[in-house]
């Protein structure tokens, strides 16, 4: 069952030139206990995701559609699909209609008809829903539910026996269509801002969900002791004394490799890999389920790179956890990931087990992230670059966003948005000829 679900997730920067649409309709699901590795290039939108989850955007950062559910208990989860799929196709009946009635207003010549304005904006909330516009869909199914909570919790009290087996299921059946989990609506702001701090969020924040932030060398602070960092993190947190933090994180230290006896040093008296471990053992500081790792090897050595990644996958295995590990190198994350999605342009262009994703690649995109490094068996090839570069997000090529760079690239790309194409379970791909590709074998094979 899904412990994180992101769903049709829009997070745009507001700049002086216009929006930086970082992250355009996202979707993501991770299992409990799984671990999944989210690739592309620098600007793609990987880290806006991953700080759109903990809730760490900047206050230029807007959240104009989606939702983050996290958590819930598996009864829950079991019964969420059915309810979005219910809601989804409400909206689409609607969008249909409206898109029929905008087409019969007349156009003026500025377009700024108040009926066709009125119109848009309706549509715009429902191809980009929140939990609000799902919960306005489901307020019948919501109302009844409620009711039959209602009923059945007063029949448990009163010692019915079935009433108490029913208990669970009306109560699960009710937070799911009620969109209970959502991070977003704990701190979305009507203007789609987040806030900085809120109560509900401290519980989930660092306590269940933590993140290794990019760049080791700038994430500690110089003037205190890498040990005093942990703790304080610790106490901010759970009501700990001091010995009691002193002992978990030299519980901690002995988990990711570092000598106890460093516990005390500064960080610049630490090795960049020995920064990144202790970074590493305060996102573990309170046993989160989720643990999100930022570009974990960012400016270590090959050598160093792959003991941390040997690592992280033997305290995964260890301690059953859940994680992303986000990075630009897909041979950073193949070794550890059960899943791998790969980002361009704000968009999630193919996601599928780690074996599946580089047996048969469905999208151009990943074709050429695999043939941009080495392989260490096989045949030896030259490695071969992406031509062009990505894309400026203020104004995203139209119809599919990798077509200028794609050598299979055809007129229906430049005009048309293609479809997600589901030709086998748990693979996708955002490509108009991704079916193609899939009987043919794929595009990548080794």
């Amino acid at each position: 069952m899904p412990l994180l679900s992101v769903r049709n997730l829009k997070v745009h920067f507001k700049v002086q030139k216009g929006w930086v649409r970082a992250v355009d309709g996202v979707s993501l699901e991770v299992d409990e206990g799984e671990t999944v590795g989210l690739v592309g290039e620098s600007g793609c939108g990987k880290t806006t995701l991953a700080y759109a989850i903990t809730q760490l955007l900047p206050a230029n950062a807007y959240v104009l559609g989606g939702e983050i559910i996290f958590g819930g208990e598996s009864a829950v989860s079991r019964y969420r699909a059915e309810y979005w799929q219910l809601a989804e196709s409400r909206m689409r009946t609607e969008m249909e209609a409206l898109k029929a009635k905008l087409g019969g207003i007349p156009k003026t010549p500025n377009d700024s008809n108040p009926d066709a304005v009125a119109i848009e904006e309706r549509i715009e909330k429902l191809e980009d829903p929140l939990a609000d516009t799902y919960r306005k869909y489901l307020a019948k199914e919501i109302n009844v539910l409620r009711s039959r909570l209602e009923a059945v919790a007063d029949r448990a009290e009163a010692g019915d026996p079935k009433a108490r087996r029913l208990l669970g299921e009306a109560a699960a059946r009710y937070e799911a269509a009620n969109q209970e989990g959502d991070l977003l609506a704990i701190t979305r702001l009507k203007d789609g801002r987040l806030r900085g701090y809120h109560p509900k969020l401290n519980a989930i924040r660092w306590k269940q969900v933590s993140i290794v932030f990019q760049g080791a060398m700038n994430a500690l602070n110089p003037v205190y002791t890498v040990g005093d960092q942990i703790v304080e993190a610790i106490q901010a947190h759970e009501d700990m004394d001091d010995y009691e933090s002193r002992n978990r994180v030299v519980e901690l230290y002995k988990l990711v490799g570092i000598p106890v006896d460093r516990i005390d040093n500064y960080p610049h008296e630490y090795s960049g890999g020995m920064k990144q471990r202790a970074m590493i053992a305060m996102a573990l500081a309170l046993n989160p389920k989720l643990v999100i790792m930022d570009e974990p090897t960012t400016a270590l050595d090959v050598i160093t790179a792959s003991k941390i990644m040997d690592e992280v996958l033997a305290i995964q295995k260890a301690l059953r956890m859940t994680l992303i590990i986000i990075s630009h190198d897909v041979s950073t994350v193949a070794k550890v990931a059960d899943r791998i999605a790969v980002m361009y342009a704000g968009q999630i262009v193919e996601e599928a087990p780690s074996q599946d994703l580089f047996h048969r690649t469905l999208h151009p995109y990943t074709e050429g992230l695999l043939g941009a490094f080495p392989s260490v068996k096989g045949e030896k090839h030259r490695l071969e670059a992406i031509p062009g570069s990505p894309p400026s997000l203020l104004t995203p090529p139209s119809g599919c966003r990798f077509h200028p760079r794609c050598k299979y690239a055809k007129d229906i790309c430049t005009s048309t948005e293609p479809p997600y194409v589901v030709p086998e379970a748990g693979h996708r791909a955002l490509c108009h000829f991704s079916q193609d590709f899939f009987s043919e074998g794929g595009l990548t094979r080794t």
